[in-house]
């Protein structure tokens, strides 16, 4: 027999079963509101105290969260969805890079207005302040304009701008002074710099498997070795694989990214990044160190760098404003340490100074305070856009999928068939306008042939919804 106190169990357990599974479907997206207790009352016929009961336990499940006097907002999830990629282990050898030709068709269709921007990792214009950074350049005197328009800046960056930058790194840092930092055209410029100083034309280099594509560019266009290291997409790069490789094989430098990796999206644990530090000092082997999503991370802190463990000065810390600020303005910088002459040499040869006009506003953007705020909206955008990517991938793809859970930034790392070849889902879904970037890119070897990077940095919309659901279709029919 069931009683009236068993049947009010059941009735809000089936109600918050079912709020459950509108979250999970994508029916209700992260960050967006859910209808008001009152409203599902009306509706369902429920009682308010039933209704709010099934509120209760879906928080409790860690679906929801209560927002004073706003109602309930749908939290993002990362994790649960699909199964995470496996790792990939391989014999590591030193090889030669081929990528040159793919990367620039990748390229090309980043800068297409007509396709869905799936393949580069570029964050949305309507989250980021760029009427605030055209105001800046507007209320600049004209005086102050002619003068940065009629001349060059020191070859190291804007004084201004560079004792901004380290001021922001006190906490990343055991100490920063501005004369430390190089201000570059954007990131990749920085990596290259320090790789060209650190490492010649036949020199080794390390970096994970899979890597950013552009890594390998670089090696290929410097005559350089790539050494792929596995890496797990979790917790990074096999700290015993790299210990191997360094008796095995005379290394010169290592390329990673600790922090938010792309493709992959791990944050690499403490003790983790504190022994590479160690094991490539003893070596003499510079570290340089990409930590461009370092500002995007989803929990309540930022990561700590692989700098911050630096006693030798052999790590060379590279990051940029292009994710977090705007792409256009290409501002980069590094602490290349002990590389500094080098690579200060390097940034003069090849473009003599960075734009000082971008410079002067960005640092005063950095000055006013705004930019932090603005973080605090773009990490919670972008949580919410890589939660809501994962939910329709898990609904339209074929149910072997399987997909990261990145803990910061906004790039997700697919793991398909391994029947199903990356690059003619790259070309079929170049045909329906959408862009993507496949696995092959990320590697010397044809073992992530089978996977594809895809962004999350624009808003949920419409067109998005209709573009996940065709690359679904594409991937079903390929495998």
């Amino acid at each position: 027999m069931i009683t009236k106190a068993t049947s009010t169990n059941y009735r809000y357990l089936k109600l918050a079963d079912e709020i459950e599974s509108k979250i999970r479907s994508g029916v209700y997206k992260a960050g967006n509101r859910i209808p008001s207790i009152r409203n599902v009352r009306e509706r369902s016929g429920y009682s308010i105290n039933t209704v709010s009961q099934a509120y209760i336990e879906v928080e409790k499940r860690g679906l929801i969260e209560a927002r004073h006097r706003s109602g309930y907002y749908v939290k993002p999830l990362l994790k649960n969805i699909l199964p995470a990629p496996r790792l990939k282990k391989h014999r590591p050898t030193p090889k030669k890079v081929s990528i040159n030709t793919l990367a620039a068709s990748v390229v090309e269709d980043m800068g297409d207005r007509s396709m869905l921007k799936l393949g580069g990792t570029l964050v949305a214009p309507q989250l980021l302040p760029l009427k605030s950074m055209a105001a800046l350049v507007k209320s600049m005197p004209a005086g102050t304009m002619e003068q940065f328009l009629a001349s060059y800046e020191n070859p190291a960056g804007s004084e201004h701008l560079r004792r901004q930058i380290a001021e922001r790194t006190l906490t990343l840092f055991q100490h920063t002074d501005p004369e430390d930092i190089v201000i570059t055209n954007g990131c990749v410029e920085a990596v290259s710099y320090c790789l060209q100083a650190a490492a010649s034309q036949g020199d080794t280099i390390i970096v994970e498997s899979p890597t950013y594509p552009w890594f390998l560019q670089m090696i290929e266009d410097l005559k350089m070795l790539a050494l792929e290291l596995p890496t797990h997409p979790q917790t990074g790069i096999d700290l015993e694989s790299v210990e191997k490789a360094l008796d095995r094989h005379d290394v010169k430098a290592c390329i990673l990214v600790a922090n938010f990796h792309n493709p992959m999206g791990f944050e690499m644990p403490e003790a983790n990044k504190k022994r590479l530090v160690e094991l490539l000092a003893q070596k003499q082997v510079a570290l340089i160190e990409d930590d461009i999503h370092g500002d995007l991370h989803f929990g309540a802190r930022r990561p700590t760098t692989l700098k911050s463990y630096d006693k030798s000065g052999r790590v060379l810390y590279c990051s940029s404003f292009s994710k977090t600020l705007a792409p256009g303005m290409r501002i980069g910088w590094t602490l290349p340490g002990v590389f500094k002459p080098a690579v200060k040499q390097l940034k003069l040869n090849h473009s003599v100074a960075s734009p000082p006009l971008v410079q002067y506003a960005l640092a005063e953007y950095l000055r006013g305070g705004a930019y932090d705020r603005h973080l605090r909206k773009l990490r919670t955008a972008l949580k919410n856009q890589v939660s809501n990517m994962i939910t329709a991938i898990a609904r339209y793809f074929p149910e072997d999928t399987r997909v990261t859970a990145p803990q910061g930034g906004f790039a997700l790392w697919v793991e398909l068939n391994p029947e199903v070849d990356s690059l003619e889902v790259y070309r079929e879904a170049q045909r329906h306008r959408i862009s993507i970037l496949p696995g092959i890119m990320c590697s010397t070897t044809p073992k992530f042939n089978h996977f594809i990077r895809l962004s999350c940095g624009f808003p949920w919309s419409e067109a998005l919804e209709n573009g996940l659901r065709t690359l679904g279709k594409i991937v079903h029919k390929l495998g």
